[in-house]
């Protein structure tokens, strides 16, 4: 091929535009285009298969004279070969476009299955369904402070056992409990990577593949929580009617019903039969009733709960309400809350109960509170079902099976359980009322006139 009529750097530079578009010819069939504009490009022009075809090289100054004959040399090394250098760029290109996406795709691929992306998924599902928003803040502490910072950032498809060992390992020397739970959890997340595909191997985090594998220590026993010895029942009772507010009136009727926290935080004025003495807790609020394995709970009323009842009440209308009204006001509440938070809507925290205690724990006159458990503990909320049980023990033996339908425990023995169906509701009611004596003293019952009626 011809070098004569080869352009220079200058004359690139100094070529000015017409009235219409021009083109200089370099060496090679390289051709610069000049726009009446004044923008210029590069063109390669040859001959392929007996056709004429003309190939863009890009915009000059961006592609200068060198780099132009470069390209010029790089597509006739192709045209050496038979190939189409205009087909083979646009190949290229479709190629790099494709394992751009590709990897883009790969990339997204990956974050999305990461444990953290996971672990969020299964918290943005399943939290409506919670009954506490307790239990959300206890996931996202449990997930942002143990698990996150050492699996967040994994791929839920490739975390090993050794991955969850280093993030327990040190939980379970400090906190076994806290570590049992987040276990747990971290197991739930990687049973969803392979449920969803995400995870081909086994679950490394579940109890038995850790016992299994002996990757970590046996947790000591957990210690039962700090309850209040039952003998000192009578004298916290009252000093708790000095508190005022409705988590004190809350505590109350825990401690009254040795039922478990959020069943009493729950509570609505439609559950009650006053005229009844029964108060009846559907499955749903009971423990398991998110899994569907609670139970629903009758429970006696007796006097002493329904002087605290009839408390709730008084806070509700804003005026003391007897005995004999205590039916009308429920009736009219409805589904309303008999403890509501600041929120109508909303029950009060359990943090709220736990707060009634801490205050009347708090030191006064440079000595402790006295509401603690024989190790020296803070009492608890919870506590109080111990409390009742072991008055059970120890003042009425032969009560036993009561006290157990009382607490709503489950039944060990599946089998018997099933032929024992009944709740023992009007057995319980001479126990509950025996604790509701003992605890709070003889409340006195008004008379159920048709005139203490009539005035409600």
């Amino acid at each position: 091929m011809s070098r004569q009529n080869s352009l220079s750097d200058r004359a690139v530079a100094a070529a000015k535009p017409r009235a219409t578009t021009y083109r200089l010819t370099d060496r090679d069939g390289l051709l610069l285009e000049v726009r009446p504009s004044g923008a210029k490009a590069w063109t390669f022009r040859f001959m392929l298969r007996g056709q004429r075809r003309d190939m863009g090289l890009g915009a000059y100054p961006a592609v200068s004279l060198k780099a132009a004959r470069d390209a010029v040399a790089a597509a006739r090394a192709l045209l050496a070969t038979g190939t189409d250098p205009v087909e083979h760029r646009r190949a290229t290109v479709t190629s790099r476009q494709t394992a751009e996406r590709e990897a883009k795709a790969a990339a997204e691929a990956s974050a999305a299955s990461t444990f953290r992306a996971l672990a969020e998924v299964h918290i943005a599902t399943q939290s409506p369904g919670w009954t506490s928003q307790a239990t959300l803040a206890s996931w996202r502490w449990t997930m942002d402070t143990y698990a996150y910072p050492a699996l967040g950032d994994l791929p839920v498809a490739t975390i090993t056992r050794e991955d969850v060992t280093r993030t327990l390992l040190p939980l379970r020397a400090s906190h076994p409990a806290t570590s049992i739970k987040v276990q747990r959890r971290i197991a739930m997340i990687l049973d969803l990577a392979i449920l969803t595909g995400r995870r081909i191997l086994p679950n490394p985090a579940t109890g038995r593949a850790l016992r299994l594998a002996k990757a970590l220590p046996t947790p000591a026993a957990a210690k039962q929580q700090p309850s209040l010895p039952w003998r000192r029942v009578p004298a916290f009772l009252a000093a708790l009617d000095a508190c005022d507010g409705v988590a004190p009136l809350a505590l109350r009727l825990l401690v009254l019903t040795a039922l478990r926290s959020a069943e009493v935080r729950g509570a609505q004025w439609s559950e009650l039969d006053v005229a009844g003495r029964v108060w009846t807790i559907p499955a749903a609020r009971m423990k398991g009733g998110k899994a569907g394995t609670g139970r629903e709970q009758r429970v006696p009323l007796s006097a002493a709960m329904l002087d605290a009842l009839a408390r709730a009440a008084a806070l509700r209308t804003g005026q003391p309400v007897p005995p004999t009204c205590l039916d009308a006001v429920a009736r009219l509440a409805g589904d309303a809350l008999i403890f509501p938070s600041a929120n109508p809507r909303q029950p009060l925290s359990d943090a709220a109960l736990s707060a009634v205690l801490l205050r009347m724990n708090r030191r006064t006159d440079g000595k402790p509170g006295t509401w603690h458990d024989t190790d020296g503990r803070p009492a608890v909320p919870h506590g109080f079902r111990r409390s009742f049980r072991t008055w059970v023990d120890d003042t009425r033996p032969a009560d036993g099976e009561l006290a157990e339908k009382a607490l709503a425990h489950a039944e060990a023995n599946k089998a018997w359980a099933a032929y024992r169906a009944s709740d023992m509701l009007e057995g319980r009611r001479a126990l509950m009322e025996a604790w509701g004596v003992y605890a709070a003293g003889a409340v006195p019952t008004a008379a159920s006139s048709a005139d203490g009626a009539a005035a409600c």
